[in-house]
């Protein structure tokens, strides 16, 4: 049996994506020592997800942490080495993660009345759909039971 859900957030970087969903509750870099350029495997000492790989998932988790160079390696990670997540669902996209997401063109999302980091779970179907920055942006959930 599957469930599905809907959330509504805003746009701030368009594009259309669908994959697993990879969730953390805790905040995640993109620099390249956080998450290696050549892997895509979160490499953060003591974070829920170090040692998960990012690749063509639906990365979802609170906002940001780290340098600035995290745009950087999102951008690289999403259109050089191909290794980067498909789409990144925050509760607040910081201005880091939409200049690598806007770089990288992959669809960033925010501005939920629901927690995504609650609703959404690892390994949950995710589609994505982010047609025009500061525009609704409509997230579709399916759960298997």
């Amino acid at each position: 049996m599957t469930t599905t859900k809907t959330l509504k957030g805003v746009t701030r970087s368009e594009g259309t994506a669908e994959g697993e969903a990879l969730v953390s509750s805790q905040p995640i870099s993109h620099f390249m020592y956080d998450i290696e350029n050549d892997t895509g495997i979160i490499r953060m000492v003591n974070h829920e997800l170090n040692g998960k790989c990012v690749t063509n998932k639906i990365l979802v988790y609170p906002s940001v942490i780290g340098p600035t160079g995290g745009a950087s390696g999102l951008f690289l990670k999403s259109k050089i080495t191909k290794v980067g997540p498909k789409a990144i669902i925050c509760r607040r996209v910081d201005p880091i993660d939409i200049a690598g997401a806007l770089a990288g063109e992959i669809p960033a999302v925010d501005g939920f009345r629901e927690d995504p980091v609650k609703e959404i779970e690892t390994g949950d179907w995710v589609e994505v759909k982010a047609e025009k920055i500061g525009g609704e942006a409509i997230i579709k959930i399916t759960r298997k039971s």
